[in-house]
């Protein structure tokens, strides 16, 4: 089995996936690589990446950027310092980590039990194990999927894909349907359980890049309709986090307002990124 596994996963590696190709983290990273900037977070962070948006910030920032976000709801915090943690296992090095801190990552409770987190993902022995190993949520169910998925009709037939850009825009901000993203994004933003096991680990995350030479950049993202129920508490958690040696915070979530620059209400499209990039990003990382 371990052999089919590996030979499965190998076919699918030999493709040459790049960064804005896949939605796969594994399918990515190399061993000893050194980057400029290296990002994680949910969807928000994934986006600098998704529909060569990754090629173009890499133009205007000038950067050498790896991307490790991980959208559709499939990854919470718990697995973002594990993908973390790996990286710096294969010798990689990263002078900063952008972490682009999205209030739902911090209160969703559907996040951390997602059991498709791993789908993308080829088989890798030491991957593997050292997940066996780790602490977090729903494990059995993950690794059990994780390995299920690589028999599946889509990740046999699994090959690099992008679009030039993400065009779609917004002519408008749609109150109710901001209200239903809120609900959708998490459950009970009053209760503070789940929030502050994610504090626990993200500040694990924090101290892990610290550790491995990595300055660290916290992001609050954009978002048409403003700040995201439970904003504050996620704001006083990063400006706290910035009283240490080389953790800086932003707090953008008010930054754009202009529906036309959205493709829903708080995803921007290729036009917003790039809107987002050379005007808040590039002063930072000059």
């Amino acid at each position: 089995m371990t052999l089919i596994l590996l030979l499965v996963s190998f076919h699918i590696e030999n493709k040459g996936f790049k960064n804005h190709e896949t939605e796969g983290n594994l399918l990515i990273m190399n061993e000893q690589e050194n980057y400029d900037l290296l990002f994680m977070g949910i969807s928000h962070a994934r986006n600098f990446s998704r529909h060569k948006n990754h090629l173009k910030i890499e133009e205007i920032l000038q950067k050498k950027i790896i991307n490790i976000g991980q959208g559709y709801a499939k990854c919470g915090v718990n697995e973002q310092l594990f993908y973390l943690d790996y990286f710096y296992h294969k010798k990689n090095a990263a002078t900063k980590l952008v972490y682009v801190i999205s209030p739902p990552l911090f209160y969703s409770k559907s996040l951390p039990r997602a059991s498709d987190t791993f789908e993308r993902e080829p088989f890798e022995i030491d991957f593997f194990l050292r997940y066996l190993f780790f602490e977090t949520d729903n494990k059995k169910e993950r690794i059990s999927t994780y390995l299920q998925s690589k028999f599946s009709r889509d990740w046999l037939y699994c090959k690099p894909k992008s679009q030039n850009g993400k065009m779609n825009k917004l002519d408008s901000l749609d109150t109710s349907a901001v209200n239903e993203g809120q609900k959708a994004a998490y459950e009970d933003v009053k209760s503070l359980e789940r929030f502050d096991q994610s504090v626990e680990r993200l500040t694990e995350s924090i101290q892990l890049a610290l550790e491995n030479h990595s300055n660290v950049v916290l992001i609050i993202p954009p978002a048409l309709f403003g700040k995201w129920k439970g904003h504050d508490k996620v704001a006083n958690f990063a400006l706290e986090m910035s009283q240490m040696d080389n953790v800086s915070y932003y707090d953008f979530s008010e930054s754009i307002l202009t529906p036309e620059l959205y493709y829903d209400h708080h995803h921007l499209n290729t036009k917003g990124i790039i809107y987002f990039t050379e005007k808040y990003l590039k002063p930072i990382f000059d």
